[in-house]
């Protein structure tokens, strides 16, 4: 006969408000695309931007402001920083000493659009522990040797590192939106599954026929499931493709912007810049430089 062994856990906090987003965790998708540790020398500054991913910032030392949307902060050694793809953000250095940090890029998105970070409003500043900082620099050695599997055991680790802040700190979260229909998104998991089985290659006719209703009640189903309409889904998964392909290949912006679908190469020049504030070859410029 065995005995089952009665070991003592020390409980979660709890969830409060989140606990009605538990169903965001079933519909997220998470990658991680690499990390790279920086030593910035005095007087440095990241200038104004918003990128098409989502970034975590580990300080290791130094001091520096940052503006993410409308917040200020000071962030100092052991800080963790996120900041949600789209969301303009900036930083300058503070002090007499050099500021040093890990920056860690990856996509946490909400049925393949909407950002996890935004959609639950994360706090911008975590404070860092151990496990935090041996998760980051795991992160960037994964990045940096790139072994075998290196992206599969990143994302699991950045993976890691958002629901431990999401279920050690849930009182921290202001999410940004009310709970969505979480009967719609069932509803529309076969429009989904044919968007990513055909590269993105559908009309809004395509969806409405897989999820078995009219372009109207799609529609409806879209604002209930995701806050957008069908047609803005499609472009935002369009161009999150092409910010990928971007910095995953060296294809020509013209020959992106076929393949993701977009009527000509003026109306993607267009639509990037108007998302990322920054047009595809600019964008391409500053990611090769990571």
């Amino acid at each position: 006969m065995s005995f089952r062994s009665k070991l003592q856990f020390a409980p979660f906090p709890d969830a409060g408000p989140l606990s009605e987003w538990a169903w965001v965790w079933d519909n997220t998708e998470i990658k991680f695309i690499g990390a790279w540790d920086y030593e910035f020398p005095l007087g440095w500054q990241i200038p104004p931007q918003n990128l098409p991913n989502s970034l975590v910032v580990f300080v290791l030392d130094g001091r520096a402001k940052w503006t993410i949307g409308g917040e200020n902060f000071f962030a100092d050694s052991g800080n963790l920083i996120f900041v949600p793809e789209g969301i303009r953000h900036s930083a300058v250095s503070v002090g007499a000493q050099s500021f040093r940090a890990i920056f860690v890029h990856f996509t946490a998105r909400v049925l393949g659009v909407q950002c996890v970070l935004d959609l639950l409003g994360f706090p911008h500043k975590v404070d860092g522990d151990e496990k935090f900082a041996n998760a980051v620099f795991e992160l960037a050695r994964l990045s940096r040797l790139k072994p075998q599997g290196w992206n599969l055991r990143g994302t699991a680790l950045v993976t890691d590192l958002i629901l431990r802040c999401v279920q050690e700190q849930p009182q921290r979260f202001r999410p940004t939106a009310s709970p969505k229909d979480a009967k719609a998104i069932k509803l529309l998991c076969p429009a989904f599954q044919l968007f990513a089985s055909t590269e993105g290659k559908v009309t809004v006719s395509d969806l409405a026929k897989a999820a078995m209703c009219s372009p109207t009640h799609l529609r409806r189903l879209f604002q209930k499931a995701i806050g957008m309409s069908p047609k803005e889904w499609l472009l935002e998964r369009r161009l999150q493709k092409a910010a990928q392909l971007l910095q995953t290949t060296d294809k020509t912006v013209q020959q992106i912007a076929d393949i993701c679908g977009f009527e000509s190469l003026s109306h993607f020049i267009r639509y990037f810049k108007a998302k990322f504030g920054t047009t595809p070859s600019q964008y391409r410029s500053m990611v090769a430089k990571l």
